[in-house]
């Protein structure tokens, strides 16, 4: 089982440093089709998905019901690399979760 991306070039790259896998989207067509593609693998535990286009209602729609309906993959939606998101930036994250300052 593996982890996959679907997001921004800079999101892509850094997962890519450390061995994750994904697809550069840029559109609400291309992430459509990348997250359908990548909901029709057997192989992917952990789905990593940015929020830039979750929250447009097709893409929030198939995400909430593959959490109800599926035990994998665990999605996680993920703020952008840079702009603006409704959530916490990814340095605010990081932070809470290991307990220290981010610059």
């Amino acid at each position: 089982m593996i982890g996959y991306v679907i997001g921004d070039s800079d999101m892509l790259t850094g997962f890519r440093l450390v061995g994750v896998e994904g697809i550069e989207v840029s559109s609400l067509d291309e992430t459509q089709k990348a997250l359908n593609d990548a909901l029709n693998r057997t192989d992917i535990a952990v789905l990593i998905v940015s929020d830039v286009f979750s929250s447009e209602p097709s893409i929030r729609e198939k995400i909430d019901k593959t959490r109800l309906e599926h035990t994998t993959p665990l999605i996680v939606e993920m703020p952008p690399s840079r702009g603006q998101s409704n959530r916490p930036d990814l340095s605010s994250i990081i932070s809470k979760i290991l307990h220290v300052t981010v610059r």
